[in-house]
């Protein structure tokens, strides 16, 4: 059997992360990244989060009179810098900058275990990472140039969830931005990603109905009780055998068969596997804007968005926007496939459409002023 060079057991809500972590190599400079010299004040920041790991990150701050309303980016799965940055691209710079010049502050940060932070990502489930985020408003809380009562968070899809996780737990959250969030559950967008995957590389017939056979196997043995010696020796058979065809080259993978089976068992992993969208989408309370890429294979939005859609039309919140930009993939860039292999080809970072789509949203929120053309 072909290994799928893309994202089956990993899964839809991390498949851009594996992109970024294989393609930081010889980057080159994309022309959406912002140059110096800004019309704002950047400044280097740290965070002590809930268990004592210290964030390093960094706030954009308009300048002029405050207090400024503020954003928190939170980023695809996989330990990413605090710009998201692949192959040239700073995704979150660029929409720190657009957000600085309509008059909204943001705070990006690295990853546990990426750049200046500590810890290990993928020893903390997505509860841990939603602390993460509290603890970064916390601080902006403090910031006396920050408005603490229009303080929102934005996050790229497994950042979609943890962003609606947070705005949950934070009665004063402002807004949440979902930007191709996952909203179905763990297992059935894992399920939905390979059948898309399976689709992409043209595998039908008998030799996809043995991925299938492949998969459901996996997903027995990785839901069992991931701290019995019976669930690791399974995954270890598993792995050194049949399973082996869906693992890809992740940059991040580890490269022992022992230390997959501590991923794939491990809290963060498990989170993505028990993931259910309900008690979190339909709990928010906050304004919600809700943008998918019509082309996006790694969380369709006739599935996902719609799912979120659903969810949020039950949910406190009597103000939400759900959004479908044709042409754009899982990043929100303009695409010609939407497949992940283009991510790194592609000069535009993130859609102009959507940034705006962004800054009139908030505009109508009375969280910033109209973005300029500087």
């Amino acid at each position: 059997m072909r290994t799928l060079l893309s994202f089956v057991v990993i899964g839809s809500l991390i498949a851009a992360g594996y992109f970024w972590h294989v393609n930081r190599q010889a980057p080159a400079v994309k022309p959406q990244t912002p140059q110096p010299p800004f019309s704002y004040d950047v400044d280097d920041v740290t965070v002590t989060a809930r268990d004592g790991v210290t964030l390093a990150g960094t706030i954009t701050t308009p300048q002029g009179d405050g207090p400024h309303p503020a954003v928190i980016l939170l980023s695809v799965a996989g330990p990413d810098d605090r710009d998201q940055s692949y192959r040239g691209h700073k995704s979150f710079q660029v929409i720190a900058d657009a957000l600085a010049r309509q008059g909204v502050a943001a705070a990006r940060f690295d990853d546990r275990g990426a750049g200046g932070s500590g810890g290990d990502y993928f020893a903390a489930d997505w509860n841990a990472l939603k602390e993460d985020a509290l603890a970064i408003k916390n601080m902006l809380t403090a910031d006396p140039r920050i408005d603490d009562m229009r303080i929102g968070f934005a996050g790229m899809s497994e950042g979609g969830a943890i962003a609606a996780m947070a705005a949950r737990d934070a009665p004063d959250a402002a807004f949440v931005i979902l930007l191709s969030a996952p909203g179905l559950p763990g297992q059935a967008a894992l399920k939905l990603q390979l059948e898309n995957t399976l689709k992409a590389y043209g595998i039908s017939g008998e030799e996809a109905d043995r991925y299938r056979v492949l998969f459901t196997e996996f997903i027995s043995i990785v839901t069992s009780d991931p701290q019995a010696e019976e669930t690791r020796t399974r995954l270890e058979a598993f792995l050194k055998g049949p399973g082996r065809a869906l693992i890809p080259p992740y940059g991040f993978m580890p490269k022992t068969v022992e230390g997959q089976i501590d991923l794939f068992l491990g809290p963060w992993y498990q989170s993505n596997l028990h993931f259910d969208p309900a008690p979190v989408y339909g709990a928010l309370a906050s304004p919600v804007l809700a943008i998918g890429g019509g082309l996006d294979p790694i969380a369709p939005p006739a599935h996902h968005l719609k799912a979120i859609e659903a969810l949020l039309a039950q949910a406190p919140t009597d103000d939400f926007s759900v959004e479908r930009l044709d042409g754009l993939n899982h990043l929100l860039q303009e695409a010609d496939t939407g497949l992940p292999t283009e991510y790194a080809k592609l000069d535009n970072t993130i859609s102009e459409d959507a940034l705006a789509l962004i800054a009139d949203w908030l505009e109508r929120r009375g969280s910033g002023r109209r973005p300029g053309l500087e």
